[in-house]
């Protein structure tokens, strides 16, 4: 998974739950001069999830560019006009984003996003439930959250 400087903390938080979910999830460093780094262990059949909205960030096209010759289905969340990478996208998920302010708002991105992860959830629901009973006995050997009993 894969974010621009905005939309990084969607990346961030879809790549929480996923990993979570499912094993071999991978977030995308932000700093794009590691990218090829991740394309290098890319595999046919691999799926790159990015994140692209206006002021579309050359980057993120070109890691499309890259994931596509390795034969990766691109996932994409973007907004109403499409950012440029959508042209590799397997799939394209387009969401308003225009807000009466300043900035646009990833609220619309956020409710997909959550709405994926409940549908991902529920059809692995037996593998997932197993991996968050390891987590959570992992989590409370740690003590690193308050139990309520």
């Amino acid at each position: 998974m894969v974010g621009g400087r905005i939309t990084r903390s969607l990346a961030d938080y879809f790549f929480t739950h996923m990993q979570v979910i499912r094993n071999g999830v991978t977030l995308i460093a932000p700093n794009s001069n590691t990218w090829p780094h991740y394309v290098l262990n890319m595999r046919a059949g691999d799926v790159l999830v990015a994140f692209d909205v206006r002021r579309y960030e050359h980057d993120i096209l070109r890691l499309a560019e890259m994931a596509k010759t390795k034969d990766v289905t691109l996932v994409l969340f973007t907004d109403q006009w499409g950012s440029p990478a959508a042209k590799h996208a397997t799939h394209s998920f387009h969401a308003r984003i225009e807000a009466p302010s300043a900035w646009d708002s990833s609220v619309v991105t956020l409710f997909i996003v959550e709405a994926l992860i409940a549908a991902v959830q529920t059809a692995t629901w037996e593998e997932t439930k197993d991996r968050m009973r390891t987590l959570e006995a992992l989590f409370d050997q740690t003590k690193m959250f308050k139990k309520f009993i």
